[in-house]
């Protein structure tokens, strides 16, 4: 890829075809992870990785797109910016990176935030043959959620049921049971599978052969989606005042991942989680540890704002409302598709110049600052 190029794509598969690219340019070992399924347009799906420096670095930053599919516009070029940029700049000793892009090429590919069997990989990531977390609120509210059509009539009988549910167990259980996570419903919103999906499989098969020699993780994992305008927020999933979480402030800023800046930054509190892909890598990082080396993870999810505020209530839960509406009413092929993708996409990367300049200078910050704190968490031992 020519250093003047953008790094933003307008498909999935000319976001493969740059991010190879790039990758190429500074020499990196790519490999190719073949999703079972073709794109929309009959084109190779697949998770690509590329490792940048030393096979045997004892500190390895592990960065991640497009968990959420159609977020992988943003994640995609976050990585590019990155990888054009760092022809200048040298890797640290006994530093490596471990780009994986496109972690859900099947979302990615259609424009569309879950996997072809509409699971959210970032609730999937728990064990499965345990009872799954229970969500008996969502159970509540689900069916005023999915209306078969998007009319504003339906649109008008969604908000009355979500307005007495408010009424009753307030906004935040409302808010919560939608985004938690919820195993019961697998025509409903972030679904969790009932079973590892074939990208947190893969997820795990990259963590357990391409870090099986490593000390220290550093993890980035980009995503987009909130309101604003290119703005970052760093989600730390270590909690508070454990070493990891006082190590990712050291990269980012203290303040920056303190839940009153984040949900100042959000715009209400945080929700509650369930099988969230960066637990999920810290847990196997544990099972591949020996009384010799302990591999420890540290870092956080990277939320690029990109939605336009909602002026109106009726379009608070419209993005994944025709998300769902393609899926399971009319169809992925229907007339309406085109638009509604459209819509999608512009809630996750605007196509606007000033956003994409935003965010690229962004990422390439995010990622050099992590990168200079693995460098010193490296020497630490």
């Amino acid at each position: 890829m020519s250093p003047g190029l953008s790094p933003f794509s307008g498909s999935y598969r000319e976001a493969r075809e740059k991010f190879i690219a790039a990758a190429h340019m500074v020499d990196a070992s790519i490999s190719v992870i073949p999703h079972p399924l073709r794109g929309p347009l009959g084109e190779q799906l697949a998770i690509d990785t590329a490792w940048i420096g030393p096979p045997d670095a004892r500190t390895v930053l592990l960065c991640i797109s497009g968990v959420h599919g159609a977020e992988g516009y943003a994640g995609s070029a976050a990585q590019i910016s990155w990888l054009t940029h760092h022809q200048k700049n040298p890797l640290p000793a006994d530093v490596a990176v471990l780009l994986v892009h496109g972690a859900n090429p099947w979302g990615f590919a259609h424009g569309l935030r879950g996997t072809e069997d509409n699971v959210d990989i970032n609730r999937n990531w728990l064990d499965h043959d345990n009872p799954h977390p229970a969500n008996p609120l969502y159970a509540e509210i689900h069916d005023a959620l999915c209306p078969q059509d998007l009319s504003p009539r339906s649109i008008d009988a969604m908000l009355d049921a979500g307005g007495r549910f408010v009424q009753q167990h307030g906004q935040w259980a409302l808010e919560d049971a939608i985004s938690r996570g919820q195993f019961t419903h697998p025509d409903g919103y972030h679904f969790g599978g009932k079973s590892p999906a074939w990208s947190t499989s893969q997820l795990a098969q990259i963590v357990q052969t391409r870090l099986r020699k490593a000390r220290h993780v550093a993890y980035v994992d980009f995503h987009s989606g909130p309101v604003g305008d290119g703005e970052t927020i760093f989600l730390c999933f270590s909690p508070e005042g454990s070493a990891a979480h006082a190590r990712a402030g050291q990269w980012w800023g203290a303040d920056a991942l303190k839940p009153k800046t984040v949900e100042q930054q959000w715009g209400s509190p945080r929700p509650t989680r369930h099988g969230i892909v960066f637990w999920g890598i810290e847990d196997l990082l544990k099972s591949m540890s020996d009384d010799i080396r302990q591999i420890d993870i540290a870092g956080a999810v990277v939320e690029f704002c990109s939605a336009s505020p909602r002026a109106n209530t009726r379009y608070v839960m419209r993005v994944p409302m025709l998300e769902r509406w393609m899926r399971f009413v009319g169809g992925l092929d229907c007339d309406e598709a085109p638009a509604y993708l459209a819509e999608i996409r512009e809630n996750y990367a605007p196509r606007r110049a000033s956003w994409e300049a935003k965010v690229a200078r962004a990422a390439i910050d995010v990622l050099d600052r992590a990168i200079k704190g693995a460098a010193k968490w490296s020497q630490e031992g």
